[in-house]
């Protein structure tokens, strides 16, 4: 085996095709993502008779007159490979050592413990403590089994919906029955989904930002500076789906079904005789009527006060070679009635049975799963689709120049003491 630096074209090659899980910040296009951001990136893998077969792209961040080098997701290998995992580490080390190295901080996209949507441990799955294991004998110091979310840390624990040998028709029986109720309320509203073009990130942003400000601390706005990175340099693997609302469509569709059940019930009135039957179905009618004009006269007054076509809801999702990944999303509060998050996700869930993914990632939960956990509305709201959860192994941090990193860390503790 040879350690070395890989070129983009080495490096783009094993992720994409590689068997084992890789995160889109494991992809090519974050390097320049990383470099718009200023810092500098490395790629660094492990060969086998010419073969690439361990890769990660490093962030080298300038820290305390040397460098923090961050595997964001990564290594990417084969973590069953004791040998290969031994190799790399101790080749990484005497990397580290020759560029300036203060200290490396690794998150690896590797599965700890799976659990289904009830949280309920899956004893078949088993549990990778011999990764972590191997990794702390490494001298890697595992940071622990953590809950909630942070702005310095990846998330550790994700809600997962799984596709394979599954249909569009077999996944919905698997949802809840709000779940199943909300996506027929959208498909009745009209409510349609398209992709955003790159030119249209402020539509993302605009509910996204509307989101962040209704939910209070446990949602991390990020600077829109952060998202335009990803939108400019990540090309088409990243997708922008936004459902709305065409006013006008739905308008015209209320006043159709309003007239027709009026023809209905004229005919059904015209009869000289009726049956009790028949005089339960024009009250039945009468009601119906009496609504749709209701909601066709609420729905004009919208049209009036917000215009022909209202944003409800989008997001920001990555596709790489085994998965679809929900970054993060927004939806309006004003519009709740027209189930636009729910037409999104039905959307993207349908996006992966088109194009041959077998999981749908709905990302980040906090690992809080009591009533009291800071989003334990939105563990609800994914769990209604059946998504299962996957912990993953967390973070490791590495001293490379240990002198120098006790003083950093000695110097970063004293700056938090005159904080407070």
């Amino acid at each position: 085996m040879q350690f070395t630096e890989l070129t983009k074209h080495e490096f783009t090659d094993f992720v994409w095709q590689t068997q084992e899980m890789s995160h889109y910040f494991q992809l090519q296009e974050n390097i320049k993502n990383r470099e718009n951001d200023g810092y500098y990136v490395v790629l660094l893998g492990v060969k086998e008779e010419g073969k690439v077969i361990a890769a990660s792209l490093f962030s080298k961040v300038p820290t305390f007159g040397s460098y923090f080098y961050y595997s964001n997701r990564g290594p990417v290998m084969d973590y069953s490979n004791k040998a290969l995992v031994d190799f790399y580490f101790k080749s990484l080390d005497q990397y580290l050592k020759t560029h300036q190295a203060l200290y490396t901080k690794i998150d690896p996209y590797v599965i700890y413990k799976k659990y289904d949507k009830d949280v309920q441990y899956n004893e078949a799955y088993g549990t990778n403590d011999a990764i972590i294991e191997q990794l702390e004998a490494l001298g890697y110091e595992h940071q622990g089994f953590s809950v909630g979310f942070s702005s310095v840390s990846q998330v550790r624990w994700m809600s997962v919906l799984y596709l394979e040998n599954e249909t569009p028709a077999s996944i919905m029986k698997q949802f809840d029955s709000q779940r199943k109720r909300n996506i027929k309320k959208a498909q009745k509203y009209g409510v349609k989904v398209r992709l955003l073009d790159k030119s249209e990130l402020n539509l993302f942003m605009d509910l996204y930002k509307e989101t962040g400000n209704r939910s209070g601390e446990s949602f991390i706005i990020r600077e829109d500076a952060y998202f335009e990175g990803f939108n400019d340099f990540y090309d088409d693997k990243v997708i922008l789906p936004l459902a709305y609302i065409d006013l006008d469509e739905y308008i015209s569709k209320l006043a159709d079904e309003i007239a027709n059940d009026e023809k209905q019930r004229d005919q059904m009135m015209s009869k000289p005789e009726k049956s009790d039957k028949q005089l339960k179905k024009i009250e039945t009618l009468d009601a119906d009527i009496h609504r749709k004009q209701k909601e066709l006269l609420d729905m004009s007054e919208l049209r009036k006060t917000d215009g022909p076509i209202l944003n409800l809801a989008a997001g920001m999702f990555f596709e790489n070679h085994f998965e679809i990944n929900y970054y993060a999303g927004g939806s309006s509060s004003k519009y709740n009635q027209f189930m636009g998050p729910y037409a999104m996700h039905w959307y993207m869930i349908n996006y992966c049975f088109e194009h041959g993914y077998d999981r749908y990632n709905f990302y980040g939960v906090s690992g809080d799963f009591s009533e009291s956990g800071e989003d334990y509305g939105v563990y609800r709201f994914k769990r209604g689709f059946n998504a299962q959860i996957e912990e993953l192994i967390g973070d490791f941090i590495k001293p490379i120049n240990k002198p120098k990193y006790l003083a950093y860390k000695a110097l970063q503790k004293a700056k938090q003491t005159i904080k407070r």
